[in-house]
């Protein structure tokens, strides 16, 4: 057996051992998931990634195999909820992530003790082995709600690099619409989005996100970043609130629903364009560097039996188009095909994707079993 067959197997033997554990029942893991994925290109690195994403624990491993040697690189580390179904006592989260590669390691750690009053005090920091780039920050966040709209705000500092920064966050949401803004001195980071109501199962029900993050505002210099994702067909998942409120609130935020680190690669991964919905999902990515050059990325995924009403194993096929630009005049053009379904308890897709420009082809696999 290979090595790229091995790691992408220890994931699946990891989930059909947790599968029949006895404590899928506990409120710490019920409508949970467990997932691991594959993802490889011929011109490219390989990753393999599997996590436990339930509401008492988030956590996972994951390997990045250079195609063009050198060292691995390894993540692992999770989040715990220990006072979830303690709810008079507040609730507690706690986090811890790792990335090592060779001799190099980077640890973070951080957490965020909530009053039932909606008072939070929380702080944590980053240690980079061999660098200057360690992060410290503290906090103090409220968060309550006025009729349907909740809302959360929060004030912070934060020492990067041997420089403080003041900063804090808002927050502000009900069913259907959500926006937020803020600053940790060296970023500002600012999201909208919208869920429409739901009709009802194989009904449309748009959803869109606007998510952007700019890295130019501090004394050290970085990229812009524009996400644009959207669905015709939002169900669960990557385009709610919850799941939004994480990536919205930044590494400080401690955001159980959705937790973000400072720390990249990690184990809780971004859903691919064809999972975050039905129907027709996109998702647009822009990034200004620091040298003022640009890179996009256009993803799509169309369901042609699912516009079509057709039910069985065609409702779960998707084409799409995507196109990459890593610098003005060099566009790559690809064509994707794969299959998404859930099956009971069971979760899989597979997409085949080949770039017409770079002859590049790559291989994407998902298992999920929810719990």
């Amino acid at each position: 057996m290979n090595k790229i067959s091995l790691l992408f197997l220890l994931p699946l033997l990891a989930i059909q051992h947790l599968a029949h554990a006895d404590n899928t029942d506990s409120p710490y893991f019920k409508g949970g998931k467990l997932d691991a994925y594959y993802d490889r290109s011929d011109n490219g690195d390989f990753r393999v990634n599997s996590m436990i994403w339930a509401p008492g624990i988030k956590g996972g491993h994951g390997v990045i195999v250079p195609e063009t040697g050198g060292q691995d690189v390894n993540y692992y580390g999770g989040f715990v909820r220990p006072l979830l179904t303690r709810p008079e006592l507040g609730d507690l989260i706690l986090g811890a992530q790792e990335i090592t590669q060779g001799d190099k390691n980077q640890t973070e750690v951080q957490g965020e003790y909530r009053l039932p009053s909606g008072l939070g005090l929380g702080g944590g920091f980053v240690d980079r082995k061999f660098s200057a780039e360690d992060i410290k920050f503290a906090k103090i966040s409220y968060r309550n709600a006025w009729q349907d709209i909740q809302y959360i705000l929060a004030s912070q500092w934060q020492n990067y690099q041997g420089r403080d920064y003041p900063g804090g966050y808002i927050a502000v949401y009900n069913k259907q619409l959500m926006a937020t803004w803020g600053s940790d001195g060296e970023q500002w980071r600012g999201t909208f989005g919208y869920v429409a109501p739901d009709q009802g199962r194989n009904q449309l029900r748009p959803a869109i996100e606007v998510f952007y993050v700019d890295n130019t505002i501090g004394k050290i210099d970085g990229a812009k970043d524009l996400w644009v994702s959207g669905s015709l067909g939002f169900r669960r998942g990557f385009l709610g609130h919850e799941s939004r409120l994480g990536r919205a609130m930044g590494p400080t935020g401690v955001e159980m629903a959705n937790p973000i680190g400072y720390l990249n690669p990690n184990f809780n991964r971004r859903l691919t364009a064809w999972e975050i919905g039905e129907f027709v999902n996109f998702r647009f990515i822009h990034t200004t560097l620091p040298n003022g050059k640009r890179v996009e990325t256009l993803e799509t995924a169309v369901y042609p039996g699912q516009l079509l009403r057709m039910e069985g194993f065609v409702s779960a096929l998707f084409v799409g188009v995507g196109n990459t630009s890593p610098n003005p005049g060099q566009d790559g053009v690809s064509g994707l095909f794969g299959y998404h379904k859930r099956i009971g308890n069971f979760e899989s897709s597979a997409r085949l994707q080949h770039d017409f420009d770079r002859d590049d082809t790559s291989l994407f696999i998902d298992v999920i079993h929810w719990l």
